[in-house]
């Protein structure tokens, strides 16, 4: 077994990187692989053949000392430790096939050959800035150039280097952010000021999982059984005092009605809760997502849950101290279940983040009369939805494609749900948007109740 961390090794407190691991063995065999990090694992079950090397790319938090151990039937275990260097300043990662240097102030840079890109898009959170360039970009496998634009659309910041003009066709409007995560320099000079440029004007941030938590609804199913096991208990005394002269029975009926709470806390697990919230801007290509899924606790116990494949790729613990454990699916390169354990009235929750293409765009003109006309320039229709006005909320009809409605100022309305006013935040005072529920019926499996929005921001008229 042989481990390399992503990044020659570099990595940021508190964001999550990559361990690249390789197994052979000299006969065929079953190996099952574990990567701790601090409070998180990661498990995988790998088959091997002889002389035939596999090779997994883990996804796993950027802890100080990463510990992978592999064991396999008849086979003496194996163990590599690896010790990641934290650095405090920013990354500048710079993927060049010469040997010349960029430098940022405040940035430590780290110079990262082709194989030293991840192939996982969370991995690509340890970077701060990225500067790639053509050979390098055709260096990378189709893995690690999907997590490298998948990084891109969720506003990281990344300048391709001499690149080729059919090339930056295909990549225009893949960056999110409205493209500004994406740059295109003709020397490591134009690379430097775009960098420069672009780090001196703030990306919107990600919305937090506390904002995600506030957008489910209150989930009253635990106070409820609690309130339900409780009233059975002292219905059971009281009737046992009121009618039972025998001690016997007496002392038996507190007994068998605790088993009866027991019983009631130990029944259908309640529903998890998926919360998406996505946001891009009108004409871009890509949309960024996160999202937030909740399983309540009931009793204390050892829960293993499946994760959904649409959001798997990145799942991940919202909290750095809650103990978790994920497998991973090695023949599909990403998470299949969560284990982690429960508690009365402790909830455990799993975030993930990500992009997914979008293909909505609409303009918004002001007309003489004081109306507004809204029209759908997209290549596909919209649904019905909402539209967010300076403040002010209208109704937003389905629209097909290049068809057109009309809005008056007094057809807005001062809403201010917990939706409105999460959507209001993420867009300028003055500024215009669409919000759309997302239909997330492919993504969540049954027995979890999901909810998801999408905004879309546009220039004012």
């Amino acid at each position: 077994m042989t481990v390399t961390p992503a990044w020659k090794g570099w990595a940021r407190p508190g964001r999550a990187t990559e361990v690249d691991v390789r197994l052979t063995s000299g006969a065929a065999t079953r190996a099952t692989l574990d990567v701790v990090a601090d409070r998180h694992a990661v498990g995988a079950e790998v088959d091997l053949e002889p002389g035939r090397a596999v090779r997994l790319q883990v996804p796993v938090a950027s802890a100080k000392r990463i510990v992978v151990s592999a064991a396999a039937p008849g086979a003496p275990p194996q163990r590599r430790d690896i010790e990641l260097a934290q650095s405090e300043s920013p990354l500048l990662g710079v993927a060049l096939a010469t040997d010349e240097r960029v430098d940022l102030e405040g940035f430590h840079t780290v110079a990262l050959a082709a194989d030293d890109l991840p192939r996982n898009a969370s991995a690509f959170l340890t970077i701060d800035a990225l500067v790639v360039d053509a050979p390098t970009l055709s260096a990378l496998d189709p893995r690690q150039l999907g997590a490298l634009l998948a990084h891109a659309a969720a506003c990281g910041r990344v300048v391709m280097l001499n690149t080729d003009p059919r090339v930056r066709r295909l990549l225009d409007g893949a960056g999110g952010c409205g493209g500004r995560a994406l740059m295109s320099a003709a020397s490591l000079a134009d690379a430097k000021a775009m960098l420069a440029s672009s780090l001196a004007v703030s990306m919107p941030a990600a919305i937090s999982p506390g904002v995600l938590a506030d957008l489910s609804r209150p989930d009253q199913v635990v106070w409820n059984r609690v309130a339900v096991a409780l009233a059975v208990y002292f219905a059971a005394a009281a009737l046992a005092l009121l009618f039972v002269s025998s001690l016997p029975v007496l002392v038996l009926t507190p007994a068998l009605a605790g088993v009866a709470v027991l019983a009631l806390l130990h029944a259908k697990q309640p529903q998890s809760q998926l919360v998406v919230w996505s946001e891009g801007e009108s004409g871009s290509q890509v949309a960024r997502y996160q999202a937030w899924q909740r399983f309540p606790g009931l009793v204390r116990e050892r829960m293993r849950v499946p994760i959904p494949p649409q959001l798997a790729s990145s799942a991940h613990s919202c909290e750095s101290t809650q103990a978790l454990r994920l497998d991973f699916d090695a023949s599909r390169g990403s998470f299949a279940f969560a284990e982690f354990e429960t508690r009365l009235f402790r909830q455990v929750s799993l975030c993930y983040a990500g992009s997914f293409p979008m293909a909505r765009a609409i303009e918004i003109a002001a007309r003489a009369d004081g109306m507004r006309e809204v029209r759908n320039v997209g290549t596909m229709a919209w649904p019905r939805g909402a539209l967010l006005d300076r403040g002010l909320v209208h109704d937003l009809p389905a629209l097909g494609a290049a068809a057109h409605t009309t809005l008056g100022e007094q057809t807005g309305k001062l809403l201010r749900d917990a939706v409105v006013r999460t959507a209001l935040t993420r867009i300028r005072p003055d500024g215009f948007a669409a919000l759309w529920e997302l239909e997330l019926g492919g993504v969540a499996d049954v027995g979890v109740e999901s909810k998801g929005w999408l905004l879309v921001s546009m220039a004012s008229p």
